[in-house]
């Protein structure tokens, strides 16, 4: 049933009976404005006669009243309103996670927030910020990711085109890489951004009964519909717009007492707004950074037959030969695509004179580099006083990022 087009229909047909001269209503005139509501009401009284005769002849002898008729018709056309207001309401039914899959499926930007702890959630200050961008299929196309929570903290990681720029601003460096890893670490942050994955996975559990999923919708305007899923170690809320359907915070909670505390959260915006593309490069950098590009030049030495020890002995030694030939380029390439200029400053307060030896291979001391190790024996001058001496160095040499078939020194980054 339709809503009247006239919003204050009750408010006139009240006016109209009670403000008129005649005490009795014109009830033949309301029902002839009103057919849906007469229908409404046949209906009902076409179920038949009470089976108690004692309320029926009192609700009789109270409508030979004048004075009754005109409340009873009152409270009809209150009735009515209330019976309207009830079916609108059913037009548009009860808030369920499938609608904000629904949503979600139209989303191709994004801008995220993230809170790392109860600290930075109490002082409104985020930890992490990311920018993506998906593609009309839904597919991740480029993003930006600002983090203070990392090892190299802070760190701005810019994915677009394939391409991850990765700005470690302790470092002083930007490492510009096409690897299969580093695609597949974006490509899940981008999905675990993701609020329509994210209330897919709820939906689906809540399907399966896997969790317990409470939906409170808002009493007021302005307030959000909440979604509250607990488990062991606590309870997950998911916040929703009651307009948009979009999910636009989530926060993981923990039990402190009787009171939950939000330790980590998520606030989710700009939908759909357009993003600059600027936003996925790095811009103009400080003149102290330097670039390690690995994409648009080759880094490294081609293993080919060598084996693992054989390929990191040739590594080292062309590489401390071209220091002493003073080919900072080529020592550039073979330390992964340092700039020539930032080889040459690194090493401005000696000259390499000659390699004396070069040792055995070994495990490297940090085995989350992946890479390896070898002792060398370099003869060196300092380039102030002239002096002369032989100086050991452990270069840690590893397979260069996404490309298992060359090998380079690494600098740690």
């Amino acid at each position: 049933m339709k809503r009247p087009e006239n919003d204050k229909w009750l408010d006139d047909a009240l006016a109209e009976t009670i403000g008129s001269k005649k005490t009795e209503p014109n009830f033949e005139k309301w029902k002839q404005g009103h057919p849906q509501a007469v229908e409404m009401l046949t209906a009902r009284a076409a179920r038949g006669p009470s089976a108690s005769k004692s309320p029926l002849s009192i609700r009789i002898m109270i409508m030979k009243s004048p004075i009754t008729k005109l409340v009873a018709a009152a409270m009809i056309i209150i009735a009515v309103a209330i019976s309207v207001t009830i079916l609108d309401k059913s037009v548009t039914p009860a808030y369920a996670i499938e609608q904000s899959i629904k949503a979600s499926h139209t989303v191709e930007t994004l801008h995220i927030r993230q809170y790392r702890s109860s600290e930075a959630v109490a002082n409104g200050q985020y930890d992490d910020e990311a920018y993506v961008k998906y593609d009309p299929s839904g597919k991740f196309e480029s993003a930006r990711m600002e983090s203070a929570q990392s090892s190299d903290s802070p760190k701005t990681i810019v994915w677009s085109n394939n391409v991850a720029k990765v700005w470690m601003h302790s470092k002083k460096s930007v490492l510009v890489i096409r690897e299969p890893k580093m695609a597949r670490e974006m490509e899940e942050m981008a999905v675990q951004l993701d609020p329509k994955r994210t209330l897919q996975n709820l939906y689906e559990m809540q399907q399966k009964g896997e969790q317990d999923v409470k939906i409170t919708e808002p009493e007021e305007e302005g307030d959000l519909i909440t979604i509250e899923v607990v488990h062991d170690k606590g309870q997950d809320v998911f916040y929703v717009d009651p307009e948009s359907k979009l999910l636009v915070r989530f926060e993981k909670q923990v039990l402190n007492g009787q009171d939950y505390v939000v330790t980590n959260a998520m606030e989710i915006s700009g939908y759909n707004e357009p993003i600059d593309e600027n936003v996925f490069t790095l811009g103009d950098l400080p003149k102290d950074v330097y670039v390690l590009d690995q994409v648009n030049q080759e880094i490294g030495l081609a293993q080919g037959n060598l084996s693992d020890d054989e390929i990191v002995v040739e590594v080292a030694t062309q590489f401390f030969q071209a220091l002493i030939d003073e080919d900072y380029a080529k020592a550039g390439l073979l330390m992964e695509g340092v700039p020539p200029e930032r080889i040459k400053t690194m090493f401005h307060i000696v000259k390499f004179v000659r390699i004396v030896s070069i040792g055995k291979v070994v495990p490297h001391s940090d085995p989350l580099t992946g890479g390896l190790s070898i002792s060398c024996e370099i003869e060196i001058e300092h380039t102030e006083t002239g002096e002369r001496m032989t100086e050991t160095i452990n270069p840690g040499i590893r397979k260069v990022h996404g490309r298992p078939d060359r090998w380079t020194i690494f600098t740690g980054i």
